[in-house]
């Protein structure tokens, strides 16, 4: 669906009687960094252009997307993300480039098996459709934002909300995740406060029947049964997720011969009850079927004998060409794959910390935007090193930051300093 008009928000102001409308990115953009917010959305400073994490977001959001909405098939998907990484490649824009080019490498890798192997939503999608939610504090905060897909499940009668993320799913668990579905959980109370329209009808829902969903797109599920008869299921890159389950692969094909014994106990087992005299011709004709499926199994099996060094070279492949495609078939139905989907749950309790702390956020910036000295209201601490992976990779203010320039001053005094000491020198001033 198509963005707002200036006149459709202007409209919606004028209904919900408020001066202005918030975005989600508005209210992180403060918590993230309060100058930030102050470059941003006071000095209004506009910065045009990509990093290369937003570029590639958006191409991969258009792809998934454009499915969806009928611009490419399945096929073409593919065929159009490879054009990209031509363009990527032929931009040569230094704002674009990645911090070295072994990681941009896994990250194309991953997004590479995504858009070949992604499973299609078999339901009808909506994508980009408008939401609003309100929450009163201080005042009167409306938040309107944009849906990346949305579906109602027929087999179980939820609304899913998906949000698309081409980042790493370090920051997606336990408390970071409850942090990282705000913006859901904005969208999530206003579609359960204003309904939405499902195939032409208005339906309400309340928020147990809604489900904030991340699909992370460089990963994957892996799941296998254990040897206790539990299913296990593990998260993993696309691009190597053969190697995560190199330690179970091994112990499958290393276990065959104990695998073996098993059957073969069993087959005596079955042999010694067929062999009994009070045994019934009947229940003699159902044992010798058991026995002879043991047997064909075991024979089977013997195929699978391999030596250490046969383990290895086939695990290395494996990990290699990232398939299973030349392991045995009984390693290849062993193991599924499924498409890597977060689910956050929406507690009450949940819900009522979070909109607390997101009205007491919107409550501390408006008190600040109306200060005086609002510079002041809004500055912040030196960067340390724990936060300046953000500043250096991610901001797009970075270039019109003062505390930016005076980190880069710091880190540069340790880098060009000519007065440092010869090592000799070092050495001698510490008594070494």
């Amino acid at each position: 669906m198509g963005r707002l008009s200036y006149e459709q928000l202007n409209m919606i102001k004028e209904k919900l009687e408020v001066k202005q409308l918030w975005s989600f990115s508005k209210a992180s953009t403060y918590t993230q960094c309060t100058w930030l917010f102050y470059l941003k959305y006071i000095e209004k400073i506009r910065v045009k252009g990509d990093n290369c994490y937003t570029w590639w977001g958006t191409v991969s959001h258009d792809l998934i997307q454009g499915l969806y909405d009928g611009e490419h098939t399945y096929s073409e998907m593919i065929d159009k993300f490879e054009k990209k990484v031509v363009e990527f490649n032929l931009l040569g824009d230094p704002k674009l480039k990645f911090p070295s080019e072994n990681e941009f490498k896994n990250y194309v890798d991953n997004l590479r098996h995504y858009f070949t192997n992604v499973r299609q939503i078999p339901y009808k999608v909506i994508n980009e459709r408008p939401v609003l939610a309100v929450f009163e504090g201080d005042e009167r905060y409306v938040f309107q934002g944009y849906v990346d897909s949305e579906y109602l499940d027929p087999t179980t009668g939820k609304f899913v909300i998906v949000d698309y993320k081409t980042s790493s799913i370090s920051g997606f668990t336990g408390k970071k995740l409850l942090e990282k579905a705000r913006q859901l959980m904005i969208y999530a109370t206003g579609i359960s406060t204003f309904g939405r329209e499902v195939n032409g009808v208005k339906r309400t829902f309340s928020l147990e029947d809604i489900v904030i969903r991340y699909d992370m797109m460089k990963y994957l599920n892996i799941t296998y049964l254990q040897k206790n008869g539990t299913p296990k299921t593990t998260k993993a890159e696309r691009r190597a997720w053969v190697g995560k389950i190199a330690s179970p692969l091994r112990k499958d094909l290393e276990d065959v011969p104990k695998e073996m014994e098993k059957i073969e106990k069993e087959i005596r087992k079955l042999e010694r009850k067929h062999n009994a005299k009070v045994r019934t011709e009947e229940e003699r004709v159902v044992l010798r079927k058991e026995i002879e499926e043991l047997e064909d199994l075991h024979g089977n099996m013997a195929q699978y004998l391999f030596d250490p060094f046969e383990i290895n070279d086939m695990i290395e492949e494996a990990i290699a060409t990232n398939s299973l495609a030349k392991m045995p078939q009984f390693v290849q139905e062993k193991y599924s794959l499924s498409d890597c989907y977060i689910d956050i749950e929406l507690t009450e309790e949940i819900l009522e910390e979070f909109k607390v702390e997101l009205i007491d956020t919107l409550n501390t910036i408006t008190r600040k935007s109306a200060e005086k000295n609002k510079q002041e209201a809004f500055t912040r601490g030196h960067i340390e090193n724990g936060e300046s992976y953000y500043c250096v990779n991610l901001c797009d203010m970075k270039d019109h930051c003062e505390f930016y320039a005076d980190y880069k001053a710091h880190q540069g005094m340790f880098l060009t300093n000519n007065n440092a000491p010869s090592e000799e020198e070092l050495l001698a001033m510490l008594g070494l």
